[in-house]
């Protein structure tokens, strides 16, 4: 039988995987009824942990339960210590470490601890490292309305989209999609924010056309004003983003990731404005300078 890596924290307490154990008939499996939502703890100068963002992180969990009525038990305080708990015990005896942590509140009971729904913290260690640059292909699939199924949950059935356009491009010999909205305009990638660099100011979708509203890219706009640096939140078409001076994704797992192709397109990977901006992010997230942007909490 293969072990699950990682530490879970399970209703209120930390747990053994064996109890994490989903009912055949549950609404999480048969409907895909399950809110999640990821967020990381990074690795201080003085060597803490401090979780990034960790409160808007978890408020967009509860939005998202709320719009469903999935009840949210112990509220995003009991949610936030679960967090806490498991990023302590995942990282305890690895002082180097990173830990990326994956809350989730499950249409099913699976401990008598839980009423209607329970609640579940994931936490992997993760090794620090610059990410590399991807190629991305536009999808021919596209994100639904607000009206037919909200892009804005963060809920488990709305991810067989992107991981359809995922599969397309990896069959293509792409890293990513680009996925559009119903107009054709862009609005994020399978799996990350879409941030663009062109004549020295940076742009992004805002939520509004079809792409989650990403807690990082609300960060890192914080950090590129602070320099000085103009961050858009505008519609954007394919034929902006392929005429660009660079690309780039911005997710809690990706950080900030160059694009080197779209399409048919090849960018500097980096280009100068966004190696800039991720330079400033690893800073910040480290505990450096703009730290305080980042509404940290500590492990």
């Amino acid at each position: 039988m293969r072990v699950q890596n990682g530490t879970i924290w399970l209703d209120g307490a930390l747990a053994d995987w064996e109890e994490a154990r989903l009912p055949l008939m549950s609404d999480a499996l048969l409907r895909g009824l399950s809110v999640f939502d990821g967020l990381v703890a990074r690795r201080q100068t003085d060597g803490s942990l401090a979780l990034l963002g960790a409160r808007r992180h978890l408020d967009r969990l509860s939005r998202s339960c709320q719009v469903l009525g999935l009840p949210l038990e112990g509220g995003v305080d009991g949610l936030l210590e679960g967090c806490r708990a498991a990023a302590e015990q995942e990282a305890a005896g690895f002082p180097d470490c990173d830990v990326y942590i994956r809350p989730m509140v499950v249409g099913a009971v699976l401990t008598p601890r839980a009423r209607a729904a329970s609640v579940t913290v994931a936490a992997f260690r993760q090794e620090p490292g610059a990410p590399a640059p991807v190629t991305l292909q536009t999808s021919a699939w596209r994100r639904p309305t607000d009206d037919t199924l909200p892009p804005a949950l963060k809920v488990v059935g709305n991810y067989q989209l992107t991981r359809l356009a995922r599969l397309e491009a990896k069959k293509a010999g792409y890293d990513d999609a680009l996925v559009l909205n119903a107009a054709g305009r862009v609005a994020e990638s399978a799996g990350a924010a879409v941030v663009l660099e062109h004549g020295g100011r940076l742009s992004s979708p805002p939520p509004w056309e079809g792409c989650l509203d990403s807690v990082t890219v609300a960060l890192l706009a914080a950090i590129a004003r602070a320099e000085g640096i103009e961050w858009a939140r505008e519609p954007l078409l394919r034929t902006t983003v392929l005429g660009a001076d660079g690309l780039a994704l911005a997710g809690t797992l990706a950080d900030v990731v160059p694009v080197s192709r779209l399409d048919h397109r090849d960018y500097d990977a980096p280009s100068p404005l966004l190696k800039h901006l991720g330079t400033l992010w690893n800073e910040a997230s480290r505990g450096g300078r703009h730290a305080g942007l980042l509404e940290t909490v500590a492990v």
